[in-house]
C-alpha cells in the first residue's frame, strides 16, 4: 500500500530534517538549495493547496491563485536574504 506524502514531508525528508518544524529554521545556504530543488518540480493544479500550505508554512506570505503562482512565490522567497523577508 503506497501512502501518499504532502509536499512538506517530501521537503523535510530532501533537506533531512528530524522534524517538519526544522525547516522553519534553515540556514540561508539551505533555502536557497530547497529552493533549487524546488524549482525541477512542476506543479499540477490540483496540488495548488500542497504549494500554498508550503508557502505560507515556509515565508509566512500569503496564499496565491494557482500552484504554478505559489512555486513561484515560494522560489523568490526561499531565495532571498533572511532580513528582506
Amino acid at each position: 500500500m503506497m501512502v501518499e506524502q504532502s509536499l512538506l514531508d517530501l521537503l523535510s525528508i530532501q533537506m533531512k530534517c528530524e522534524y517538519l518544524s526544522d525547516l522553519r529554521f534553515l540556514s540561508q545556504e539551505q533555502r536557497r538549495y530547497l529552493a533549487q530543488r524546488l524549482d525541477r518540480l512542476t506543479p499540477r493544479e490540483e496540488d495548488v493547496r500542497e504549494w500554498n500550505d508550503a508557502l505560507i508554512y515556509l515565508t509566512g506570505a500569503s496564499p496565491e491563485d494557482t500552484a504554478q503562482a505559489a512555486k513561484a512565490r515560494l522560489l523568490y522567497l526561499l531565495s532571498q536574504p533572511c532580513e528582506a523577508r
